[in-house]
C-alpha cells in the first residue's frame, strides 16, 4: 500500500544571526538548517545540528575553469565578432538544494557559476539562461532564495543577461507532492525574483505588460525571448491552481500582441527568438498553445506580409485575435529558433526558420528514471566532462551560417546553413 505524502506548507522560521561576522537568516527544515545571507554573500549549511555550518558548494573549480578556457580559444578561431551576434545560453540547471552526486542538487548552481566564466575567454555579447533555474521541489522559501541568488549572479555580470521562465520555475512540482496541493508561489514570484534584477540593465528591454517578453538589440541584431510558460493564475477555494505550469505551456494573446508589435518595429533587423520550450515539433505541429500560430506570424514578418492571425483555441484562455502589417519589411529575418526544456539535442527546419534544442546542464545520471535517451548516452557523471553542458551560439548573417558549439554533454559544433 502506497502512503501518500502529506508535506505541509512550509513556513519558514528565519532567526537573525550573526555569522563569521556577517549578517544571515537562519532557516531551519526538518532536515537541514541553511542559513542565507542579508546580502550578497556565501550560502552556509548543515544536516543536523551537531555538524558545523559547510559553504554551499557551488564555486568555479579550476579544472572546469581551465576546460572552459581552452574551449572558447577553439571556439573564437571559428567565428568573427565584428561580424555577427555571439551568446552564451545554458538551460535546465534544475538547481536544488541537496548535495547530489547522480542527479540534480547543488551542481545546478555550480554549473550557473561556471557558465559565467564564458565572457573572460571570449567576446560575448548575450548570456542566456533558457529556463528551468530550479527543480521547483524544495521548500518555497528555498527555492525563491533560489531564484534571487541565481538571477542575481546573472544581473552583476558585465555582459547583458536574459533568463526565460521554465515549466518548474512556478513551483508546482513541490505542490503537487503536498497534502492541499495549495499554490506556493504567487502571480509575481518568478517576476520579482528573476526579471526585475534583470531588467535593471540598461542594455535590455522590458515589456510593461509583465507577460515575460524580453529582447535585446546589439547592431541590426535583436534576439526575442518569448514566455512558454504565459499561464492564467487562476486559484480555486482550494487554494489550488487551475494550470499545472510543469504539463501546461502556451503564450497568450497579451503577449502575442507585442511580439508582433515588436517585430513590426524589427524592420530590416535579423532576429533570434529564444524560448524555454520550442514553439513547433518536428513535424510542424504546435509543441505549446499557440506554437503554431507564433511561428506562422514569424514566418510572416519574413514574407513582409499583412493580415491577421486568428485562432480558436479548445481552451478559451489562448484565443487569439492579432492583426499585423509586416510590409515595410525587406531585409529582416526571424533566422532561428532556440529552445531547451526536452532534455535533449534536436535540430529541424520548417518554412525556412532553423530550429534547435539544447541539451539540459543539470546532471542526468544514466540509472534515474526521467534520464533521456539522449543524455543516457552521455553516461553523465559527477565531477566529470559530463557533469554540465553549455553553448556558444554565433550568427553570422553575412556568411549565413548558425553556428552552436556545445562543451561538456553536448555535440561540440553544429552549423546551419539559414539563407
Amino acid at each position: 500500500m502506497k502512503r501518500l505524502l502529506t508535506k505541509k506548507r512550509s513556513q519558514p522560521q528565519l532567526v537573525p544571526v550573526q555569522f563569521l561576522q556577517q549578517s544571515y537568516q537562519l532557516q531551519t527544515l526538518p532536515q537541514q538548517q541553511i542559513l542565507w545571507p542579508t546580502k550578497q554573500g556565501q550560502i552556509y549549511y548543515r544536516l543536523n545540528k551537531q555538524h558545523t555550518f559547510a559553504p554551499m558548494p557551488v564555486t568555479v573549480r579550476p579544472w572546469v575553469r581551465a576546460y572552459l578556457q581552452a574551449f572558447c580559444q577553439v571556439v573564437q578561431t571559428q567565428i568573427d565578432p565584428k561580424q555577427s551576434l555571439t551568446l552564451g545560453m545554458i538551460t535546465d540547471t534544475h538547481v536544488k538544494f541537496k548535495n547530489s552526486s547522480s542527479y540534480y542538487g547543488f551542481n545546478g548552481w555550480q554549473h550557473v557559476n561556471e557558465f559565467l566564466e564564458l565572457p573572460h575567454f571570449l567576446p560575448i555579447d548575450l548570456l542566456v539562461h533558457l529556463g528551468d533555474v530550479i527543480d521547483g521541489s524544495d521548500d518555497p522559501y528555498v527555492d525563491r532564495q533560489l531564484l534571487r541568488q541565481v538571477a542575481n549572479q546573472f544581473a552583476q555580470q558585465k555582459t547583458p543577461s536574459l533568463i526565460a521562465k521554465g515549466n518548474h520555475d512556478d513551483h508546482d512540482k513541490y505542490d503537487e507532492h503536498t497534502r492541499t496541493h495549495r499554490a506556493t508561489f504567487a502571480a509575481d514570484t518568478f517576476e520579482q525574483a528573476v526579471w526585475l534584477p534583470e531588467h535593471s540593465n540598461a542594455s535590455l528591454h522590458e515589456n510593461l505588460a509583465h507577460c515575460g517578453l524580453s529582447y535585446f538589440d546589439q547592431a541590426n541584431f535583436r534576439v526575442i525571448m518569448l514566455n512558454t510558460s504565459d499561464l492564467p493564475y487562476i486559484i480555486d477555494k482550494k487554494g489550488q491552481k487551475q494550470y499545472d505550469g510543469k504539463l501546461v505551456l502556451g503564450l497568450r494573446q497579451q503577449q502575442v500582441q507585442i511580439l508582433t508589435q515588436l517585430l513590426q518595429a524589427s524592420v530590416n533587423k535579423q532576429v533570434l527568438i529564444l524560448s524555454h520550450a520550442n514553439l513547433l515539433k518536428a513535424n510542424g505541429q504546435a509543441a505549446v498553445h499557440n506554437g503554431k500560430a507564433v511561428h506562422d506570424l514569424l514566418k510572416a514578418f519574413n514574407q513582409g506580409l499583412v493580415g491577421q492571425l486568428v485562432h480558436q483555441d479548445i481552451d478559451p484562455q489562448f484565443s487569439l485575435n492579432v492583426e499585423f502589417d509586416f510590409r515595410e519589411n525587406q531585409t529582416g529575418r526571424v533566422w532561428a529558433c532556440l529552445a531547451g526544456h526536452r532534455h535533449t539535442e534536436a535540430q529541424y527546419r520548417l518554412d525556412s526558420i532553423q530550429y534547435v534544442l539544447l541539451n539540459v546542464s543539470a546532471l542526468m545520471g544514466k540509472k534515474h528514471f526521467l534520464t533521456t535517451k539522449f543524455n543516457r548516452a552521455w553516461h553523465r557523471q559527477k565531477d566529470q566532462l559530463s557533469e554540465f553542458a553549455g553553448y556558444i551560439v554565433n550568427l553570422n548573417v553575412r556568411q549565413a551560417e548558425l553556428n552552436i558549439f556545445g562543451y561538456g554533454a553536448a555535440t561540440f559544433w553544429r552549423k546551419f546553413k539559414i539563407s
